[in-house]
């Protein structure tokens, strides 16, 4: 399996917006809070969409 990474940058505001949901989610990391907020958009998206 190939991996591969990304870096990304964020505004100070919106990381500190991402921790808060972490904690209070109980998320363990930084990157799965992400990674659950996109997906969260885009079922949101989906929705829309019919």
């Amino acid at each position: 399996m190939e991996k591969q990474s990304v870096v990304l940058q964020f505004p100070k505001t919106l990381v500190d917006k991402v921790d808060e949901y972490k904690e209070k989610k109980g998320f363990g990391t930084r990157t799965q809070t992400i990674f659950h907020l996109i997906q969260v958009a885009l079922d949101q998206s989906d929705n829309r969409d019919s």
